[in-house]
């Protein structure tokens, strides 16, 4: 008997031994679980504060990058030049004094007259002797006004050094308006001139020249609106283009000269043969002789009173005066006088030209 209770007590101490060690061992992998668990909560939250650290930084990083590129952007934007004239530094001023005609014109430069050739431009002629008008050579004459009258201050880049000046004499420019804009580019867009002329080193606009004219000759503007007009080396003028010179008004006065006597009787005398300053007076003929437009003969032209060209111009042959702006003001080219007012002119026996 005591056999068997010291079997059962040694079989429930077994037990008990075997429950005390399962619950130790529950209790250590639940405190294992548990700090691992604790190390991986620390672990995310450290990779969490990490991450959000890091997204901090790009941020900050992308935000400093914006400003950057925006400050950059901001300091290319203040620094493009916004006008052709603003791209040169190297300008200087004057004040246009005269036209000549699309690329030439007088300007008061540092306190004395200056002619200006443009630089890499060439206009339909107006007033070279012995060339007849040719056709738009008005307008670009007309378009020089319009864009530089007498008195407009406008910018010059001259030509580089040692190359200033032309076999004339006169200064080679680019001319840049008041409102920053390259001139001889302008003209040459509306199809008023053609790009020639080209002598380095004076070539620094020249891509930007043929552009404007590749422009104009594609869109038939001008001069390029006459097939076979522009050449290399100049202009073809057609014959039928060819502007008359101011004969209709000479012709009128002499008709209403003629006209005024019809009440005198004159008797016809044989004279010798009048010359062409006296061209444009009434012959002695009856109420029904016809009178002839005046025919200017090219030996006797010349120019008189030099110190007022520009002004009120006359013509000697025909007596008749024509102020700036005029139909026939750049047209008359024959026997010039220049008078200084309106009523000089009248004062010395000329009239005003009806157009």
């Amino acid at each position: 008997m005591k056999r068997i209770t010291a079997l059962l007590l040694s079989i429930l101490i077994s037990i008990s031994l075997v429950a005390c060690s399962s619950t130790s061992a529950t209790d250590n992998s639940d405190s294992s679980s548990t700090v691992k668990t604790e190390s991986v909560a620390k672990d995310s939250s450290s990779a969490s504060s990490n991450s959000s650290s890091s997204a901090d930084s790009l941020s900050d990083s992308s935000s400093y990058s914006s400003q950057t590129t925006s400050v950059d952007s901001s300091s290319s934007q203040a620094s493009k030049p916004k006008t052709a004239a603003d791209a040169v530094k190297e300008l200087v001023t004057a004040t246009v004094t005269k036209e000549v005609d699309g690329d030439t014109l007088h300007v008061n430069f540092k306190g004395k007259d200056e002619t200006i050739r443009m630089l890499l431009i060439d206009t339909p002629e107006t007033h070279k002797p012995g060339t007849p008008v040719q056709p738009f050579g008005i307008k670009a004459s007309a378009f020089a006004v319009g864009q530089m009258p007498v008195g407009t201050k406008i910018k010059l880049e001259i030509g580089k050094k040692g190359y200033e000046r032309d076999k004339y004499g006169r200064l080679l420019a680019f001319i840049y308006l008041p409102n920053g804009q390259l001139y001889n580019e302008k003209i040459v867009r509306k199809g008023l001139a053609r790009v020639a002329y080209i002598y380095p080193p004076n070539t620094q606009h020249l891509d930007k020249l043929n552009a404007a004219q590749n422009y104009a000759k594609n869109n038939k503007l001008g001069i390029w609106s006459i097939n076979g007009y522009v050449t290399d080396s100049g202009f073809n003028t057609p014959k039928a283009a060819v502007k008359k010179k101011d004969t209709t008004t000479s012709s009128n006065n002499n008709s209403s000269n003629s006209s005024s006597q019809k009440s005198v009787a004159v008797t016809p005398k044989k004279s010798a043969p009048s010359n062409n300053n006296n061209a444009n007076k009434p012959a002695a003929s009856n109420s029904t002789s016809s009178t002839k437009p005046f025919e200017n003969n090219p030996a006797d032209d010349q120019e008189q009173s030099t110190q007022y060209r520009g002004k009120i111009k006359g013509n000697a042959n025909t007596k008749i005066y024509h102020v700036p702006g005029g139909a026939y003001y750049d047209r008359t080219q024959d026997n010039i006088v220049w008078f200084n007012t309106e009523q000089d002119a009248i004062n010395a026996g000329y009239r005003r030209s009806k157009r």
